[in-house]
């Protein structure tokens, strides 16, 4: 997962997954007809993977539950509420010359919470934490904002420019995916690196408030 997320340039190490197996993976062939701006890349989800092998939305409530724990630093983005099956990739990475010095991470977040859950006691989340030896900061932000990217965040209510509404119980669904919500494409920059240093990546995304209807991001 971690060595399809990086380009040439880059020498990553100490790549660690916690989640469950079937809940991340691979994806590739997809287009603006998914609601992706790029063609593969890594999926993480709060549930399984594979309910997104589909050109449409057969469901409303797609949705796994995998019983498993939350993560900390997910929690501290949404005050209130408590994460669970989370999904979790890190890894070192460390640039092989100063020729460039920023990296660039596009994704789009989607949900089966929508649209009936927005401020709700369900709020998934996704983060991308960045550390760099002392400080830790998530760069999963809205764009323009410090708002965190998460189903209260981002909707058809808050920030709605940045949201495509895909629900089958009042749209027509333009997108040929599952999730009955997504964003727009976002890009994380990470930039002022170093070549020679090691740096540090955690991309997480979890149910909070409980275990079920499943959460994804598209990571490229």
């Amino acid at each position: 997962l971690a060595s399809a997320l990086v380009g040439g340039g880059v020498t990553i190490s100490n790549a660690t997954y916690t989640g469950s197996a079937s809940a991340s993976g691979l994806f590739s062939g997809a287009d603006s007809t998914n609601g992706l701006p790029f063609a593969s890349g890594v999926l993480l989800t709060s549930g399984d993977a594979n309910f997104f092998e589909t050109d449409s939305n057969t469901s409303d409530a797609a949705t796994l539950d995998n019983g498993l724990s939350g993560d900390s630093d997910l929690n501290s983005l949404i005050p209130g509420y408590v994460a669970y099956d989370a999904s979790v990739l890190e890894f070192d990475f460390v640039l092989d010359s100063d020729t460039d010095d920023a990296v660039f991470f596009q994704y789009v977040f989607g949900s089966e919470e929508y649209n009936e859950y927005v401020g709700s006691s369900y709020n998934d989340v996704f983060g991308f934490f960045f550390t760099d030896g002392t400080t830790t900061t998530n760069v999963a932000l809205i764009p323009g904002t410090s708002t965190p990217v998460a189903i209260n965040n981002v909707n058809n209510g808050s920030n709605s420019a940045y949201y495509i509404d895909n629900d089958p119980s009042d749209t027509s669904v333009p997108l040929d995916t599952e999730y009955d919500g997504m964003t727009t494409g976002f890009t994380a920059t990470i930039g002022n690196l170093s070549s020679g240093t090691t740096y540090h990546i955690k991309l997480a995304i979890a149910d909070a408030g409980d275990w079920v209807l499943d959460s994804g991001v598209f990571i490229k």
